[in-house]
């Protein structure tokens, strides 16, 4: 007698580890046919019950890693998650502090040995999410049937091979069509806030704290192609159909090879990104297989908290590119906004004193104009004070090896400038109409700076 039963299951973060559970059912003799949804956290399977029963199938599904509950969606309880972002928030402060790795600019810098090593990183970094997304895709290329010697060690390769390929390719594509689009700071701001809207829901979909109708899903003519894809087809082409999945960290790099302008650069960028994730991908197939029940999620989980991080990281540098300010200071005022009320004398005084303890260089004012005078940094631009009202000179000196592929172009969006940086002196002239807390920002949103506005410098003791 033919019976269906619906199994709740936990684990499942992606299209492709629905066909793994589907696969895992119908490996057990008497299932007719299975239906998995990970969106819905759920399995519909058809069984012959005088072949088989429900622990069978249940035994069969648990063995690839996912846990089998009772009826209702699986959450990760918070307390389960709190672990996995106070071990990020440790990992980004020793990075930062020790050896200098800057997670907010994780974007890479492609013009130099250090550029390309940091681009290598972040693909080191994003290949935990890589292997929790695509581990289904992966560990059927990478295991198939039991060889010996160069052989098992060809079928990853060649899958990874085929991934850092499409990656090479999508770059040069989207870097060409950028150097052919103009590109507002509006739209790129738009680009990334999309982005970071998607990692979002992809990061609480993995934890499952999203409703079904919200999940991102793959397009099912590309899970046909990719999940479903036999050994036969080869691992080199499932390889270059998964550079296609709609990807959260993925997607963040080949924006920053749209917006590059450059075919050559843009391709560049994906490739670094593509080696550093490949690693960790060629050891997954291996790992999973090892690597089962509560381990499997756990990793899953990081995976989670790292994508809502990038998705935190863009909207930051979306807000940065229209000119919204980042995170308050004490008693500054907004970003491109009047202060509240006419300040005094003496609290103007006390502002720009506490803005110079910070760093701030203040402006030089004469015959009718303000210069101000500061050297490019790597990562970030320089914080300045000018007086309101008094066109401003500000002159960036970049010196050989200062300018790197994320700074090289200036936007000031609270004057609608933007200006490519090259050696030697740039000059930026504006007039400042109103005082506040103005933003600057690389062309990503990256690399910021700040200009203090103020209703006079007459308390600085200019030489």
């Amino acid at each position: 007698m033919v019976k269906q039963t619906i199994f709740h299951i936990s684990g499942m973060t992606c299209a492709h580890c629905q066909k793994r559970v589907e696969s895992a059912a119908k490996r057990v003799e008497g299932v007719c046919g299975a239906k998995a949804s990970f969106s819905k956290k759920r399995a519909e399977v058809m069984f012959d019950e005088d072949k088989t029963d429900e622990a069978a199938i249940r035994a069969a599904i648990e063995k690839e890693g996912y846990a089998v509950r009772g009826a209702g969606r699986e959450r990760q309880p918070f307390f389960k998650v709190a672990p996995v972002i106070l071990i990020v928030a440790a990992l980004y402060f020793l990075l930062r502090y020790t050896v200098g790795f800057d997670f907010i600019g994780f974007i890479p810098k492609i013009d130099s040995a250090v550029s390309l090593g940091a681009l290598f990183v972040t693909g080191l970094l994003t290949s935990v999410h890589c292997v929790a997304m695509c581990g289904g895709i992966n560990l059927s290329q990478s295991v198939g049937a039991a060889r010996d010697g160069a052989d098992g060690l060809a079928r990853p390769l060649l899958y990874n091979l085929g991934r850092v390929v499409s990656y090479t390719a999508v770059g040069a594509i989207v870097g060409g069509l950028g150097s052919a689009l103009f590109i507002s700071q509006t739209l790129k701001a738009g680009i990334l806030a999309a982005a970071s809207l998607f990692m979002l829901l992809m990061g609480l979909s993995m934890l499952g704290w999203l409703p079904w109708w919200l999940v991102p899903r793959l397009p099912a003519f590309l899970l046909k192609k990719t999940g479903g894809a036999k050994a036969g087809k080869g691992p080199f082409a499932v390889g270059l159909l998964n550079g296609l999945m709609p990807c959260g960290p993925l997607q963040a790099m080949q924006l920053y090879a749209l917006a590059t302008g450059s075919a050559l650069t843009g391709a560049l960028s994906m490739l670094l990104f593509s080696l550093g994730t490949v690693p960790l991908m060629l050891g997954a197939g291996v790992a999973f297989s090892l690597l089962k029940g509560k381990f499997t999620r756990a990793v899953a989980r990081v995976g989670a908290v790292l994508v809502l991080c990038f998705a935190l990281i863009m909207a930051f540098n979306a807000t940065a590119l229209i000119g919204a300010k980042g995170a308050p200071e004490a008693n500054t005022p907004p970003v491109a906004t009047p202060v509240p009320g006419a300040p005094t004398g003496d609290e103007t005084a006390a502002l720009i004193k506490k803005a110079l303890g910070k760093g701030y260089i203040p402006a030089l004012v004469g015959d009718g104009v303000q210069t101000v005078e500061a050297e490019l940094d790597r990562a970030r631009y320089p914080f300045i004070i000018v007086e309101k009202g008094v066109p401003v000179e500000f002159t960036i000196t970049a010196k050989k090896g200062s300018i790197t592929g994320c700074n090289a172009s200036v936007a000031l969006p609270s004057y609608g400038l933007e200006q490519a940086l090259e050696e030697g002196e740039n000059l930026i002239s504006f007039t400042p109409d109103q005082e506040g807390l103005v933003s600057y920002t690389c062309w990503m949103g990256m690399v910021q700076g700040k200009i203090l506005v103020v209703d006079s410098l007459d308390s600085v003791s200019n030489p």
